[in-house]
């Protein structure tokens, strides 16, 4: 913490004013200060209070240096109203914690222009006593480099979002299509094959609507395009009330659409498969779905106490298609998985999270 000489009451008296600003200009540190200051600045105490300043500093703002020497800084009308604060707020941090900081701040010069500098606060020690280094550089161009950004950024955001909002209609289509075919299936096994094919368009399509809605353009939240995909599964297959119990626990997590569409994909293929194999007709049962966020990994586990899979199912060479999908899945965003088949069924699937490059 900086030692607050009382500097301000000096300051009210012209010659002791004097005295201290000729015994610190005397002082080798200030001549050294001199020597190494190559920008405009100025020399104040903690509380604020300038004891010596730059011309270079002063004709930037058109003023007479005299006229501000020995100004509490936070007053002075070089600095508007919405900034005075912000200056305050950073000259008692310097008191409480002395370490360098800058900041951008905009001044206003004598004939009421904004003039944006970079200001530069640095602690020092001048003939025993504490004081504050405030140098300055023009930054105009930095705030314009910073507007062009983000104006880019904008445009990148406005050019991403137009994109998925393309990719979002042509899967409305693609389900449509699907959805029009229902009335002329007369098979039974098509008519699942349809019916599956309709819960995985889902599934991509309500990651694309959160990856949109929310805004972030880098990642959505699992946890809410879980809670999407369960949504669609249970008015898909309409289990009767007292018969299938659900339940899902799903922590909050950030991840891009590269991992969150096969695992929200694998967590649909696997609840299916739960609701339409695991129990027999009217049979009570419970199915549990959980997706955990871990420190390194993700933990996904869906299980239920149903009749699990025939004794001749070997999982790692399964016909069933949406199993199938289920392998592919966890390949491409390289899972370990551990399963029991029998009784019930439980997949455990863990996902390192440099998977999707964290």
């Amino acid at each position: 913490m900086l030692e607050r000489v009382f500097l301000t009451d000096k300051l009210h008296d012209e010659k002791m004013y004097e005295n201290l600003v000729e015994e610190i200009r005397s002082s080798p540190d200030y001549l050294n200060l001199l020597l190494e200051s190559s920008e405009p600045w100025i020399l104040q105490d903690i509380n604020g209070f300038i004891l010596d300043l730059s011309n270079s500093f002063a004709d930037k703002l058109g003023y007479d240096p005299d006229n501000l020497r020995g100004r509490y800084l936070p007053t002075l009308r070089v600095i508007p109203l919405i900034q005075k604060s912000r200056l305050r707020i950073i000259l008692d941090r310097l008191a409480e914690e002395p370490r360098p900081c800058t900041t951008i701040m905009e001044f206003m010069d004598a004939d009421g222009r904004d003039v944006p500098l970079e200001l530069s606060f640095r602690p020092l020690e001048l003939s025993g006593q504490d004081f504050i280094l405030v140098t300055a550089r023009d930054a105009s161009e930095k705030i314009h480099e910073v507007a062009e950004l983000r104006k880019t950024i904008s445009e990148l955001r406005n050019t991403i979002n137009g994109l998925y909002r393309q990719i979002d209609r042509n899967l409305q289509l693609i389900t449509s299509i699907v959805n029009l075919q229902f009335p002329y299936i007369k098979d039974g096994d098509d008519y699942e094959l349809l019916r599956d094919t309709q819960n995985r368009l889902r599934s991509i399509r309500k990651a694309y609507e959160k990856f949109i809605h929310e805004g972030s353009f880098e990642s959505i939240n699992f946890a809410g395009y879980a809670r999407s995909i369960v949504s669609g599964i249970l008015s898909t297959y309409s289990p009767e009330p007292g018969n299938v119990r659900l339940e899902m626990y799903f922590e909050d997590a950030e991840m891009g659409l590269d991992l969150a569409v096969p695992l929200g994909m694998i967590l649909s293929e696997l609840l299916s498969n739960s609701f339409r194999h695991a129990f027999a007709e009217g049979q009570d049962g419970k199915i549990r779905a959980v997706f955990r966020n871990k420190d390194d990994h993700y933990m996904l586990e869906v299980r239920d106490n149903g009749r699990g899979f025939p004794e001749d199912v070997d999982f790692e060479n399964v016909d069933s298609l949406g199993l199938q999908l289920v392998r592919s899945l966890l390949n491409q965003i390289e899972a370990k998985v551990d399963y029991r088949l029998s009784p019930g069924t439980c997949f455990r699937i863990k996902v390192l999270k440099l998977a999707d490059g964290e």
